[in-house]
């Protein structure tokens, strides 16, 4: 083509048609623009495309990850509402009822005892991790990205503060079980009721009572802070589900 393109040229100036040489020219120009035009042009529709279908295998992981994430989170909350936080909540009403006395707070302690925690989640961020160390992140409208951050800082905020809460509840509890043995792992009820009988209720008091509210503000929290999360995942599912 370009051989064919200098020949046309090289023969109109042999024959002295000048003007038409330049107007050939000029049309040869034109093509040439144009033709770096279209290329540039179909390069750049190339270009959105793969984002496009970039974007398409994100927003299917993020969906996924999600999905995985409401699931858990839904599973959590329904365990500690209506198990731990159902029962902490009741301790903690019983302690506050006026008519219970350190006595009654040693057979309660005695008998029930205080129990564990289950107030970890374990988020899946691998896809949001991708995003935002390739940049990729920005492939979203800024509405979009300004939702899956809030949500991560959501996320590291609820896990910080649950374990926190989490650690200072177990660090009590074993300091309360360094004093006052724990009734589960007594086999023998004889030895047990002889261990408590000698147990000082005024002064046991304030130690149960100081865990077992150390206790219901871990679970409260946790509950709240995780449903906090649970409904900005679903915003985000359904937002990503849109698109």
């Amino acid at each position: 083509m370009i051989k064919l393109f200098r020949r046309i040229r090289q023969n109109l100036l042999n024959e002295g048609k000048t003007s038409r040489y330049f107007k050939y020219a000029a049309g040869e120009i034109i093509l040439v623009v144009l033709g770096i035009l279209i290329a540039l042009q179909i390069n750049a529709w190339y270009e959105g495309y793969k984002k496009n279908q970039l974007k398409k295998v994100y927003v299917g992981n993020l969906i996924n990850d999600l999905s995985k994430d409401s699931l858990q989170l839904t599973s959590s909350i329904a365990l500690n509402e209506t198990d731990f936080l159902q029962q902490s909540d009741s301790l903690v009403a019983f302690i506050n009822n006026p008519e219970t006395d350190v006595f009654d707070i040693k057979a309660y302690a005695k008998v029930k005892g205080l129990g564990g925690l289950r107030t970890l989640n374990s988020y899946n961020i691998n896809t949001y991790t991708l995003l935002v160390s390739t940049g990729n992140i920005d492939l979203f409208n800024d509405s979009i990205i300004q939702e899956i951050m809030e949500l991560n800082r959501l996320q590291k905020l609820e896990i910080e503060i649950s374990n926190s809460n989490s650690e200072i509840y177990f660090n009590e509890l074993n300091s309360y079980h360094h004093y006052y043995v724990r009734h589960a792992n007594m086999q023998n009820h004889n030895m047990l009721d002889e261990i408590w009988k000698d147990i000082d209720a005024v002064k046991h008091a304030p130690a149960f009572i100081n865990t077992a509210l150390v206790q219901n503000h871990a679970i409260t929290r946790y509950v709240n802070l995780t449903k906090e999360v649970l409904i900005k995942t679903e915003n985000l599912l359904n937002t990503l589900k849109s698109q």
